[in-house]
């Protein structure tokens, strides 16, 4: 990075603070570090301006305008900030190409649908029977907690606290920790989960890892994506947009949001609740449920109507 580079050095600050706030930002940082490596190439020493934001989000001939919109937000973003502390730099506007962020609506499974991918489970290759024993509980775990694949590979055997009844994720999404409370067969069904493991593998130490694979491998991220698509259409066939992995977070949420609903009470304070079981940073991303589940629409609306009546206003 050159020293005289205004753009260079503002981007590095911006880092700094962003993260000293919890943020990873690590594709965010890797784009705003190519916009400086662009404005040094080019010989540009000033402060950002909306031309010269456009013109590096446009670069390249096979982007997307997704991905150019992407890199617009970025530039958007880290503008507004330093805008505060450089009076020359002008802040970008969102959607000169397009939307950044297209939501994908969730997939809300069935009970039914959850147990025959565990049952499936026994079909992937396991000679010592730990593959398939380990994708069926985890499948049950996401099902039952709404906890995200990585927190959940991340798990150590301390992490898991069958005695006191929770889990401890530590370090997830922005870096914070979390307390996830477990249903008494949740519990019973982990327990069981080690003491099969134990018993192939001998007893592991605190510092292991909770879900393992064959031969005590280690389960990580790619290994359950790659068999949950494996086992997937055997349940849905071959689906033009098949439900996904992380479907069963969503699911965890839905299924909690819906029977919050139906048993009344005060279901904005209760999302609140939500949003912290699940480690939303912004509640906001909580009540994306609402809007994006037809169902959870319908139970609203007639929640509305029973309080307000159904004539227009």
């Amino acid at each position: 990075m050159s020293d005289s580079n205004r753009i260079s050095k503002q981007i590095e600050e911006y880092i700094v603070y962003k993260r000293s706030l919890g943020y990873m930002i690590k594709i965010e940082s890797q784009e705003l570090r190519r916009f400086a490596k662009y404005t040094r190439e080019i010989g540009y020493n000033g402060s950002i301006t909306a031309e010269l934001s456009l013109q590096w989000a446009s670069l390249g001939d096979n982007f997307t305008r997704k991905y150019m919109a992407r890199r617009l937000e970025t530039l958007h973003t880290f503008a507004a900030y330093i805008s505060a502390f450089d009076p020359e730099a002008q802040i970008p506007q969102n959607g000169a190409f397009g939307k950044a962020h297209l939501r994908t609506d969730p997939y809300i499974y069935t009970d039914d649908e959850v147990m025959s991918l565990m049952s499936c489970a026994d079909s992937l290759h396991s000679p010592d029977g730990i593959r398939a024993r380990t994708v069926a509980a985890a499948i049950g775990l996401m099902y039952a907690t709404g906890i995200r694949v990585s927190e959940l590979t991340s798990l150590s055997v301390a992490d898991v606290r069958t005695e006191e009844g929770y889990l401890f994720v530590r370090n997830s999404k922005f870096k914070k920790d979390r307390l996830v409370p477990l249903h008494p067969t949740v519990i019973a069904r982990l327990s069981e989960y080690r003491a099969f493991i134990d018993g192939k593998i001998g007893v592991r130490s605190d510092e292991d890892t909770f879900f393992v694979t064959s031969y005590g491998h280690q389960f990580n991220v790619r290994a359950f994506e790659y068999a949950f698509q494996l086992i997937r259409p055997l349940v849905f066939g071959n689906a033009t947009k098949p439900p996904r992995l992380y479907d069963l977070r969503h699911t965890f949420a839905c299924n909690t949001i819906k029977r919050w609903y139906e048993a009344g009470g005060d279901i904005n304070r209760k999302l609140y609740l939500l949003s912290t079981y699940m480690g939303h940073v912004k509640p906001e991303d909580t009540y994306w449920y609402l809007s994006a589940t037809p169902e959870l629409l319908e139970i609203a609306a007639r929640k509305f109507e029973g309080r307000f009546g159904g004539d227009s206003v």
